[in-house]
């Protein structure tokens, strides 16, 4: 294609200055204020696309702020929760998980075993979680030597009664008034690819 500025003298004549046009029998002319802009989808609709690829976030917030902190993995958001207790709870306080059978330290292994959407935490005397930890401890102990002997645990005098002691220990845990509690929000997210 060629620029070119029409001086032909067989045609009508044209305004005095002579506009430069483009060389080719289809073009037309188009102001430059029709500028056009392309974006990555109007170039091609179809490069962006809706990926089976999920992945997790986990919202971390606490309640004396309830801006949510993104965590990528659920290690990272439990060492927040950990850290934020320890600055916002009184001393010597242990951090606790609101499970389906009452309060349990928040260790990891309780933490990831925990199918919930929503983890709550708060904060408990020492006392009182320690008395929670060695019963939970032993009940833990004597569902694994069921499993172990091929016992069905339910007719093990001993599970019931660690059982019964375990929720008479959950009872005692309480949450001082001006303790903070926590929560981490299990979020599943849809990931966005591109077509190459």
């Amino acid at each position: 294609m060629s620029m070119r500025t029409d001086t032909s003298n067989d045609r009508a004549p044209r305004a005095a200055s002579a506009a430069p046009s483009i060389g080719h029998d289809n073009a037309r002319d188009f102001p430059a204020q029709y500028g056009i802009i392309i974006t990555v989808e109007g170039m091609n609709p179809d490069s962006l696309e809706r990926t089976h690829n999920m992945t997790t976030i986990f919202l971390a917030t606490d309640s004396t702020d309830s801006t949510p902190i993104a965590f990528s993995n659920i290690g990272t958001a439990l060492d927040y929760v950990r850290d934020s207790h320890g600055d916002l709870n009184p001393e010597g306080s242990v951090l606790m998980l609101d499970s389906a059978s009452g309060p349990v330290p928040a260790t990891n292994k309780a933490v990831k075993a925990s199918n919930a959407r929503r983890l709550c935490f708060s904060a408990a005397g020492a006392d009182a979680a320690s008395v929670v930890a060695g019963v939970q401890s032993k009940l833990d102990g004597a569902l694994s030597a069921c499993l172990a002997i091929g016992v069905d645990p339910a007719n093990v005098a001993k599970v019931a009664d660690l059982a019964t002691e375990l929720e008479a220990a959950q009872a005692l845990v309480g949450t001082a008034a001006e303790s903070a509690t926590f929560e981490i929000l299990v979020t599943p997210l849809h990931k966005r690819g591109y077509n190459k």
